[in-house]
């Protein structure tokens, strides 16, 4: 991103918009990737900002030969100045279940997401796959026993949210089965929190319905990715999702008391597209979206994306656009929730605190 290739461009750009130099550096890295020491394609990691108490969970593609970022053992620099120290690493492989909101929440690959393909700007298709299809209440109760003995944990009572984040469910109705299934499975275990599933195919008010009585309490997370050029850049069980469709469901959602959102991929439409279609959904969603920044992390990846949208001058801008569509409706970003997210320290001029992990 030829707007962003010193630290000293950072800082400049930041005061120009009165953001937080830190969100505009992890804008930054997110969008670009970074080249490594590191023979991975992709890695999770904790990267500590100069200056700052805190750890981010970052997750970036190391296959960027033209990026200004590089990351080795010591952390990340940008131009030759370190940016930021690295406190973990680990490859981004598709493992069963991990961790997140401080250990309070739960995800779980537990329906084979390696399995599905056919999004451009998905990272499956570089990734390890360590994850398997785990159906049945004894099956799901048995990955949840794991997870409770690993952790030292006597139950789940402590957990407030467990995630199916999956993407490769076909019907509706396996989608509601899993959940249920769950639900009676995590019950077992002392867990009476909010369950979540990731999903494109659950849409109607009827399996709406059936969630909130069978799996409920409940969070539908509608995988919308983007707004244009659908049906040539995702599967077909996504591309078939408009946004009047999401619309329609995340209104069945507040209907039937299921908290509703979307993910959603800057980087992937023109600018006027994007703040159009986030402006149109923000007022049915009931918790805030799950916003994240385009990856690029091949040569096609990069080639699919408008020009115009990989610079830092995009992301400032879609961030200033939207800001305050959503924060007039109560509705503010959780860090753990989003690791490529438009927003890190700061959200409408006030701080955002909580677990960034």
């Amino acid at each position: 991103m030829k707007d962003a290739t010193t630290l000293d461009d950072i800082h400049r750009i930041a005061s120009e918009h009165a953001m937080p130099w830190i969100d505009l550096l992890f804008i930054a890295v997110n969008a670009n990737g970074a080249s490594s020491t590191f023979d991975l394609p992709r890695v999770r990691t904790q990267l500590r900002p100069s200056g700052s108490m805190d750890a981010w969970q970052i997750i970036l593609p190391l296959a960027s030969g033209e990026s200004p970022f590089f990351l080795d053992e010591k952390g990340l620099s940008l131009a030759g100045e370190t940016v930021a120290d690295l406190v973990t690493l680990e490859n981004d492989d598709v493992v069963l279940t991990y961790l997140r909101g401080g250990g309070r929440s739960i995800t779980l690959n537990t329906h084979a997401r390696s399995a599905c393909t056919g999004c451009v700007f998905c990272p499956n298709v570089i990734e390890d796959a360590a994850d398997a299809m785990i159906n049945g209440v004894d099956g799901l109760a048995g990955v949840l026993t794991w997870v409770r003995a690993d952790n030292g944990w006597e139950d789940l009572s402590g957990v407030e949210v467990i995630t199916v984040c999956s993407g490769c469910f076909q019907h509706p109705d396996a989608a509601v089965r899993h959940m249920t299934d769950l639900r009676e499975a995590a019950k077992r275990q002392g867990f009476d929190g909010r369950l979540h599933l990731l999903s494109s195919v659950v849409r109607d008010r009827s399996h709406i319905e059936q969630l909130a009585d069978g799996a409920g309490p409940f969070h539908l997370t509608l995988t919308l990715e983007c707004f244009t050029r659908r049906s040539m850049l995702l599967k077909e069980s996504k591309a078939s999702l408009t946004l009047d469709d999401a619309c329609r469901t995340l209104d069945f959602c507040k209907e039937g008391g299921v908290v509703g959102d979307f993910t959603y991929v800057a980087g992937i439409d023109p600018l006027a597209d994007a703040i159009e279609g986030l402006k149109q959904l923000a007022s049915h969603v009931t918790t805030f979206p799950r916003i994240q920044i385009y990856q690029a992390h091949n040569e096609y990846m990069r080639v699919v994306r408008p020009a115009d949208t990989a610079t830092i001058a995009f992301y400032v801008a879609l961030r200033e656009a939207i800001e305050p569509t959503f924060a007039e409706r109560g509705l503010r970003p959780v860090s753990w929730e989003n690791y490529r997210p438009l927003w890190y320290t700061d959200f409408a001029g006030q701080p955002i605190h909580g677990p960034r992990i």
